[in-house]
């Protein structure tokens, strides 16, 4: 009766101590099933990051593209409002999609520099009203709008490269005062005289 005893006790002990390696090796199943789901999901949150930032890039790359109309275009030979308005659009929409706190002053960036050209190529516009200009001083005229579309576009290379920081902070604010300065310097356009009518349409 002794032995039958035992040899059950040993049996239970050996059922128990079974269950006990199953459970253990359940248990680090479910452990590498949660270190795979977490890997997952690490590696879809850097997916997602890396698409904005691929989407960022596109966005800049758009604006550039815009401006590069601009570098170049000829205010006797061509509307250019359908280039500014392009130009406004790819900026809205980059401000739209940089969503960083530290480009929350991109929209006045995007602003004064949209105001700068615009204001530039109406200047060129009034140096060559009339005809009979030479092919020297239609490019003069255009010098001023060629040269800050041209700063403008390495800027934005620049800014596309660069990682959220306060560093861009303090960049993005320095160019803005860069072009309310320059906006300063534009000349005002002038009030239509006695009977002439109101003056010409803006560009945009």
């Amino acid at each position: 009766m002794d032995v039958l005893t035992t040899g059950i006790a040993i049996l239970g002990g050996l059922t128990g101590l079974s269950g006990l390696v199953i459970s253990i090796r359940a248990d680090r199943r479910a452990t590498r099933a949660d270190k795979r789901a977490a890997a997952a999901d690490q590696r879809a949150v850097r997916a997602e990051e890396e698409g904005a930032r691929a989407r960022q890039r596109e966005l800049w790359s758009e604006v550039i593209s815009a401006m590069q109309d601009v570098v170049g275009a000829n205010v006797l030979a061509q509307d250019l409002r359908p280039v500014l308005v392009r130009v406004r659009s790819s900026m809205m929409e980059l401000v739209d999609g940089v969503t960083s706190e530290h480009y929350k002053r991109l929209d006045s960036w995007m602003s004064v520099e949209h105001k700068v050209i615009n204001g530039l190529l109406e200047q060129t516009m009034v140096q060559l009203s009339g005809t009979g200009h030479t092919m020297k001083q239609i490019e003069d005229a255009h010098h001023a709008p060629n040269e800050w579309a041209a700063s403008f576009i390495n800027n934005l290379r620049v800014a596309r490269k660069l990682e959220p920081s306060p560093d861009v902070e303090v960049s993005i604010e320095e160019l803005i005062a860069g072009g309310e300065k320059a906006l300063r310097q534009l000349p005002e356009r002038e009030p239509p005289l006695p009977n002439q009518g109101e003056p010409a349409e803006r560009i945009v």
